[in-house]
C-alpha cells in the first residue's frame, strides 16, 4: 500500500510536534523545579498533591490554634500563681490575727492588709488577655466579678481545635477558678466552746455555721461563693476583733488554696498536652511535605538527561524527515 505525500508529511509533523512538546515539558520542569505544572501532567499525582496541601494548610491552622491556646492558658496559669501567693499571705495574716496576743488595734491593722489583698485578688480575677477578660467564660467583654465579688460571666468553655476532631479548652471560668464546691458537709472544732459547720450550698456557695459546744445552737452564720468573699469576710472579722470567725475562716482559706492549686495543675496539664500536640503536628507536617515533594518535585538530573536525549532524537528526526520529504516530493514530480 502506497503512502501519500500528505500522509508522510502529517506523520513527520506529528512526530516533530511530539518531540518538541516533550522538550518543552522537560524544560518547564527544570525551570520550575516541579514535575507537575498542570493537572494534565499527572492527574493522579495532582490529586495526591492537593490532598497533601490541604493537610499542610490544616496543620498550620492547628498550629496557630495551639499557639493561641498556649498563650491564653499560660497567662491564666500565671495569674492563678499570683492568686495562690495572695491566698498564702492571707492565711499567714489570718493565723497572725487569730493569735491571742493580738489586740483589737493590731487586728484592725492586719485587716487593712487583708483588705488590700482582697482588692488584689479582685484585680487578678478580672485580668484581661488581649481584648477579653480571662475568667468570664464566653462573656469576654464583661469583667468576671463586680465590686461585690459576684460572678458576672457565664459557664462557657472556649474550645479550640488542635487536630481533626481534637478539641482542648483554652479557658477556665471565674466560678471554676475562684470558687469551689465542697463534696460534703464538714465540721471543725474551733475551740472547746465552738464548732464550725461548712455546708455545701448551690453552685460554689458554702454556708458556715458557728455553733455552741452542744453542736445545735447556731451562734453565727455567713456564706461565701469565692476566694474574694472569703478574704473580705476575714478583713471584716479582723476589723471587728471577732477571733472566732477568724478561726472559722482558716479552713475556707486552706480549701481555696488547694482548689487554686488543682486548677493550676489542670492548666499545666493542658499546656503539656498542647506542647506534645504541637510537636506531633510538626512531625506530621514534615512527613506530609516530604510526600508532597516526592509527588511534585522533579529530578533535575533526570530531566536534563531527558532533554539531551529528546534533542538528539529531534535532530535525528529532522534529518530523516528531510530525506523522506525530499523523496516524497520527487515521487510527486514524477
Amino acid at each position: 500500500m502506497r503512502v501519500s505525500s500528505s500522509q508522510v508529511y502529517r506523520q513527520v509533523t506529528d512526530s516533530l510536534m511530539r518531540n518538541l512538546a516533550e522538550i518543552m515539558r522537560l524544560n518547564t520542569q527544570v525551570s520550575s523545579g516541579r514535575k507537575i505544572n498542570k493537572p494534565s501532567d499527572d492527574a493522579a499525582g495532582t490529586a495526591r498533591a492537593l490532598d497533601y496541601k490541604v493537610a499542610i494548610d490544616a496543620g498550620e491552622q492547628y498550629g496557630k490554634n495551639i499557639s493561641d491556646a498556649s498563650n491564653a492558658i499560660g497567662f491564666a496559669e500565671n495569674t492563678l500563681g499570683s492568686v495562690f501567693s495572695a491566698l498564702v499571705r492571707t492565711k499567714e495574716l489570718a493565723l497572725l490575727g487569730a493569735n491571742g496576743t493580738q489586740t483589737a488595734a493590731s487586728r484592725d491593722a492586719i485587716s487593712k492588709e487583708v483588705g488590700q489583698l482582697k482588692e488584689h485578688l479582685l484585680s487578678l480575677a478580672n485580668s484581661r488577655f488581649g481584648n477579653g477578660y480571662v475568667f468570664s467564660g464566653f462573656k469576654t467583654d464583661v469583667a468576671a466579678f463586680d465590686a461585690s465579688f459576684a460572678y458576672q460571666g457565664d459557664a462557657g468553655t472556649i474550645n479550640v481545635m488542635v487536630d481533626r476532631n481534637v478539641m482542648i479548652p483554652r479557658n477556665v471560668t471565674g466560678s471554676e477558678a475562684f470558687g469551689y464546691a465542697p463534696p460534703a458537709e464538714a465540721v471543725v472544732q474551733l475551740d472547746p466552746g465552738h464548732l464550725a459547720h461548712y455546708i455545701p450550698g448551690a453552685g460554689t456557695t458554702v454556708i458556715v455555721e458557728i455553733r455552741a459546744a452542744d453542736d445545735t445552737t447556731v451562734l453565727d452564720s455567713f456564706r461565701f461563693d469565692n476566694a474574694m468573699q472569703v478574704t473580705d469576710l476575714l478583713a471584716q472579722a479582723l476589723a471587728s476583733n471577732d477571733t472566732t470567725r477568724v478561726s472559722a475562716l482558716m479552713k475556707p482559706l486552706d480549701d481555696a488554696m488547694g482548689h487554686v492549686g488543682d486548677v493550676r495543675a489542670d492548666l499545666g496539664a493542658r499546656l503539656n498536652r498542647l506542647d506534645d500536640q504541637g510537636k506531633r503536628l510538626e512531625d506530621t507536617k514534615f512527613a506530609t511535605q516530604t510526600a508532597l515533594s516526592g509527588v511534585e518535585d522533579v529530578d533535575i538530573a533526570s530531566a536534563v538527561s531527558g532533554i539531551a536525549k529528546a534533542n538528539t532524537a529531534l535532530q535525528a528526526l529532522q534529518a530523516s524527515s528531510a530525506k523522506i520529504l525530499s523523496q516524497s516530493m520527487l515521487d510527486f514530480l514524477r
